[in-house]
């Protein structure tokens, strides 16, 4: 890791402007969650890495969605909002919105977060246009979760985004439609 914190591509926390939990619309059935008007994430899963210790409640969180941009769901920033919790262990006790079975059994972690989606998402192709085209979701777009923006980035990136929610004081509770644990049934591992 110390050659990553040379060149720029290691989290620590004094450099971090926000997490970015990522969607890929062919796993995971966005489509499904907006078609029934669902505008809040509550939880999503993370890959077991050394960034998953890194993160802390009230942390900025960018939702991204990646993949090719059927069904009108382009790349590009969706939601804004924060963690509320550390990142814990998690089993998916159903399939939920994952569009297969095996995609939800190979969960093992999860952050507890309160991300509202934004009524127009920034794609990347209007961030690249204000030349942002250097973040890592950008550059790396199949890295697992979660990703990560510098504040410098974040900075430069602010700018196209409507204003952050504030942190919630208190974990989030589930609104109507809002989805927990990527899916929305789990169970703690």
């Amino acid at each position: 890791m110390a050659a990553e914190a040379r060149n720029g591509r290691a989290v620590e926390r004094d450099r971090l402007g926000a997490w970015v939990l990522k969607c890929n619309p062919s796993l995971w059935d966005l489509r499904a969650l907006l078609d029934t008007g669902g505008r809040r994430l509550t939880s999503w899963a993370v890959h077991p890495s050394y960034r998953t210790r890194l993160v802390a409640p009230g942390d900025r969180v960018l939702f991204w969605v990646s993949g090719d941009g059927r069904d009108g769901l382009h790349r590009g920033v969706w939601g804004l909002g924060h963690t509320v919790s550390e990142v814990e262990p998690w089993v998916e006790s159903s399939q939920g919105l994952w569009r297969s079975a095996s995609d939800a059994a190979s969960v093992r972690l999860r952050v507890e977060i309160d991300v509202r989606l934004l009524d127009e998402p920034v794609e990347d192709a209007e961030l690249r246009a204000a030349g942002i085209d250097a973040l890592e979701v950008q550059r790396q777009p199949f890295m697992a979760n979660p990703s990560f923006v510098t504040r410098d980035q974040l900075e430069a990136i602010e700018p196209l985004l409507p204003e952050w929610p504030a942190a919630p004081a208190e974990p989030a509770e589930p609104a109507p439609h809002a989805v927990a644990a990527n899916p929305v049934a789990g169970r703690r591992a």
